[in-house]
């Protein structure tokens, strides 16, 4: 989570990590700078940014994030500009980290816009379409967006 946080330059990153069907999901929240939170069974723990996880970080595709002033979604009219792939690609990046935590686990990121007070959302897991949502409206990205 931290690597994909620092590559993908998001401002949040949430993973709910499937444990089974007899389990609640765990939850894990990185915050830029790598700060951790753990949240499993009721229970919570910080991970400060200087403690070393000791995991290797989970195979990522190449994420190129564009500059927060190049990403916009109007939640009005779902009109969302970025430049050619942008979206694609760090919808791609958030699938990949989802899908590196098995079963039904799921990503979620957050990420700059031109509008400092609505960052644009990306949610994945496997098998489902990828949602993109800014303030209170949802969209899916076709299959074929990835």
């Amino acid at each position: 989570m931290r690597a994909f946080s620092e590559r993908s330059r998001a401002q949040r990153v949430v993973l709910l990590v499937d444990l089974g069907a007899e389990r609640q999901p765990a939850m894990i929240d990185c915050a830029p700078g790598g700060e951790l939170e753990l949240t499993d069974e009721g229970a919570m723990w910080q991970v400060p940014s200087e403690v070393e996880v000791g995991a290797e970080p989970c195979p990522l595709p190449d994420l190129r994030p564009p500059p927060a002033t190049a990403l916009a979604l109007d939640p009005d009219t779902g009109q969302l500009e970025a430049p050619l792939g942008a979206v694609s690609n760090l919808a791609g990046g958030v699938l990949a980290l989802a899908r590196a935590f098995g079963a039904r686990s799921v990503a979620t990121a957050d990420f700059a816009t031109r509008d400092p007070e609505l960052p644009l959302t990306i949610a994945a897991r496997e098998g489902e379409p990828v949602v993109v949502a800014a303030g209170d409206r949802r969209f899916t990205l076709p299959d074929a967006a990835l």
